[in-house]
């Protein structure tokens, strides 16, 4: 497996750019699915956590309205808590170390956006932050436990709140949330696939090239039409301050069939 040198805080929460995870990301895929750096496709991002990082796959509820997508457990532990819609109520199961933890919801078929990236983001936690939230077992006892990280890590849907907040301030937490997130996007749309699929359409008129760019990353990598307009945000092949929107797209579509 592909093994970067990452420099790391004492608390084990690496220090990383946004450009040295796109290479970690690049990298990734290249030991993975060498083909997928040749030709742009989609990624395989079951396969990659499961066969490539070793990942066991669980799919419960994680709460009683949706607020948590998915959850990387490090450890062995019997305190996974989720919800029994059936019964109305939480409950703990358990889990084995490196388990990735789906919400139910996201199985429905208008969320295979979603799942493909918090499929993404929880191999993101489990390849990047082991150090950080995992123990080993022989050298701990109940009470350095009590006082550590929690075997898990469980993910918001909505991360706005940490976003509102100048980054010179964020936790830990906070910029590992970032880190797994900007993962997932280098892993889903690797970035010298990403520019082989932008040179694809640069002779696209220019009033609908942002457009023509963005769904074209969507359709190639299967992701949403969101995340691929961020991507080519971040990546410079779209200005920041361009709003971007699905039904615009649409809209565009529309004309161009008439």
């Amino acid at each position: 497996m592909y093994r970067p040198v990452i420099t790391r805080k004492k608390s084990g929460a690496p220090v990383l750019s946004r450009k040295e995870i796109d290479v970690i990301g690049e990298n990734l895929v290249g030991d993975f699915m060498p083909d997928a750096l040749k030709a742009p496709q989609e990624i395989d991002i079951d396969s990659f956590a499961q066969n490539y990082l070793g990942m066991d796959q669980d799919f419960q509820y994680l709460s009683h309205c949706g607020v948590y997508l998915g959850m990387t457990v490090f450890n062995d532990t019997d305190k996974v808590p989720v919800y029994d819609p059936h019964h109305g109520r939480a409950e703990y199961i358990s889990a084995k170390a490196h388990t990735v933890i789906i919400d139910k919801t996201l199985l429905a078929e208008n969320q295979e956006h979603r799942y493909r990236f918090t499929m993404g983001h929880e191999a993101g936690h489990e390849y990047l932050h082991r150090e950080y939230f995992s123990y080993d077992p022989n050298q701990l006892t109940i009470f350095d436990f009590m006082e550590g990280p929690p075997p898990l890590v469980q993910c918001r849907i909505d991360t706005k709140k940490m976003e509102a907040k100048s980054p010179d301030i964020w936790t830990d937490r906070e910029w590992m949330e970032w880190q797994a997130n900007a993962l997932s996007s280098a892993i889903l749309m690797p970035v010298s696939m990403v520019k082989q699929v932008v040179e694809n359409v640069k002779n696209t008129k220019p009033v609908f090239r942002n457009y023509a760019a963005a769904a074209k990353v969507s359709n190639v990598f299967n992701v949403s039409f969101e995340a691929a307009s961020y991507r080519l945000k971040q990546l410079g092949y779209i200005p920041q301050e361009v709003h971007m929107s699905s039904d615009v797209l649409n809209m565009i579509a529309m004309q161009l069939c008439v």
